[in-house]
């Protein structure tokens, strides 16, 4: 994506921006939406799923530091739908202009 505005330049094709911008805004749209939609999976993983597991092989004085943990990598992927969200929408402000 990086090389096609030379390349539509060299080949004057009147409407391949176009579509380039297009499919740079709909790969960063899916990216976005992605990552919304891996959070409730990631949720559920992190404390629906491993928490109850951990408790059979983690002493109970543990526990704690498992949910921090696990809450930490939670918080990951919420960092990685923001920063996606930022992304779109820094890219949509750019196109704009």
């Amino acid at each position: 994506m990086m090389a096609a505005p030379f390349l539509f330049l060299l080949t004057r094709l009147p409407g391949g921006l176009a579509i380039v911008v297009a499919a740079a805004v709909i790969s960063f749209g899916t990216a976005a939406l992605v990552h919304l939609v891996t959070l409730p999976v990631e949720f559920d993983a992190s404390f629906q799923r491993a928490l109850p597991l951990l408790k059979e092989y983690i002493p109970p004085g543990d526990m704690a530091g498992a949910r921090h943990v696990l809450t930490a990598c939670a918080f990951t992927y919420v960092a990685a739908s923001l920063a996606s969200i930022l992304n779109l929408g820094r890219w949509l402000t750019i196109l704009r202009r």
